[in-house]
């Protein structure tokens, strides 16, 4: 019996591994989403104004009174927060211009539970506000004559505070310009 208990030990000891750490080469498979290593690199993913693949200071055209979808990928699959700006007159992103803040990426979190997340948002009357079904989220205001310097700016965190900014220009027009 006293071989067996010896033998086990042995046995539970060696899977145990030897608890190397990312910087020695072994990887993190317990942190969520991956290694510490990728998240150091967060970055947002297909950022998608009504279905349509937007890049890094692009033009997004939308109609007032007519609402347009804002869609995102994470790069992880643990959980993550994004923020949603609307800055005028090339303004930084900040909590006096914020539109919503959405705690993301965990089956706990209703709005947006996956890595891929959305948002229906739309411009009437000088402001944008977004929405998640039916739910208002937050908006914000802007003056008329702000309508040709609208940035729409998309920020994600992961949990260590690695973020990635993502801004596009939002060009409004009326339904009479089309």
């Amino acid at each position: 019996m006293k071989y067996i208990l010896i033998i086990i030990s042995l046995l539970v000891l060696s899977a145990c591994g030897s608890g190397s750490d990312d910087k020695q080469g072994g990887s993190n498979t317990d942190t969520p989403g991956g290694s510490l290593d990728e998240q150091d690199n967060f970055t947002l993913q297909n950022i998608r104004f009504d279905g349509k693949d937007y890049f890094e200071g692009e033009s997004v055209t939308i109609t007032e009174g007519s609402s347009f979808e804002v869609q995102w990928v994470s790069p992880i699959l643990a959980a993550y927060k994004i923020d949603l700006y609307l800055s005028t007159n090339g303004e930084e992103h900040s909590d006096s211009n914020k539109i919503v803040s959405l705690k993301c990426g965990s089956t706990s979190f209703s709005l947006c539970p996956n890595v891929t997340g959305e948002v229906e948002c739309e411009v009437d009357d000088n402001r944008l506000f977004c929405s998640i079904a039916n739910d208002n989220l937050g908006e914000e205001s802007f003056l008329d004559e702000d309508k040709s310097n609208l940035t729409f700016i998309v920020k994600g965190c992961d949990g260590f505070n690695n973020c990635d900014v993502k801004t596009f220009n939002l060009m409004v027009e009326n339904e009479t310009d089309k």
